[in-house]
């Protein structure tokens, strides 16, 4: 398999993932995470931190709970899926959790995360973790913008569909957030689309793809 740095499959999977010439011809993305986000706030308007709730595709559920199936019974153990989780948060601490702030804005600082869940919502791993600011930031003096995605799209990385996609925890009635979705081009589009296992889209073709969330307090 491809030696793609910075995605879940090859940091948590390693060779597990070397699967058939056929399915290896699949366009772009190769793995897909549906995501929530709640921002949780202190005073009102003070950011302390995020809670990120990942949903995995079927596909790599499978092979990422494999090993946590220690009596092979179909079904992995929670002790196998509570390592699991800590891997993952292990592995992409070094980028931030995938975790992007816009540098035109104030960029606040992420404190290693703390694992919150990893469960199986039928065949799809869930796994919910916190991702403290090393300082808490007032969203009113500080409004920011921030986006999740793997910068060689090599994973796609979308906010979920549900209304409680974003959502905030103690917040005063001042804060809002907008959702910006991407807009890339029929040829970035039908580039990503030609990848395939083998082939790295480059450092900044996830951008193109990028949803963008804003958050302010008046």
């Amino acid at each position: 398999m491809a030696n793609l740095k910075n995605t879940i499959c090859v940091l948590v999977l390693s060779s597990a993932l070397g699967i058939s010439a056929a399915n290896k011809a699949a366009a772009h993305p190769h793995e897909f995470v549906q995501m929530k986000v709640s921002l949780n706030f202190t005073d009102g308007s003070t950011v302390t931190g995020m809670r990120y709730t990942w949903l995995f595709d079927e596909f790599f559920s499978a092979y990422a709970v494999g090993p946590a199936d220690e009596d092979g019974d179909g079904k992995p153990e929670q002790a196998g899926l509570d390592k699991l989780i800590r891997e993952i948060l292990g592995n992409i601490k070094p980028i931030d959790y995938f975790t992007k702030f816009d540098t035109q804005e104030f960029v606040p600082k992420l404190a290693a995360a703390n694992p919150i869940s990893s469960t199986m919502i039928g065949r799809q791993l869930q796994i919910v973790f916190d991702v403290p600011f090393q300082k808490p930031v007032s969203a009113k003096e500080n409004p920011f913008s921030f986006s999740i995605y793997d910068d060689e799209f090599y994973i796609a990385m979308n906010v979920s569909t549900d209304d409680d996609a974003i959502t905030f925890q103690s917040a005063a009635s001042g804060c809002s957030h907008d959702l910006t979705l991407p807009d890339p081009s029929d040829d970035v589009k039908a580039f990503a689309s030609s990848l395939d296992k083998t082939q790295s889209g480059g450092p900044d073709l996830g951008l193109n793809f990028a949803e963008w969330v804003s958050v302010r307090c008046k």
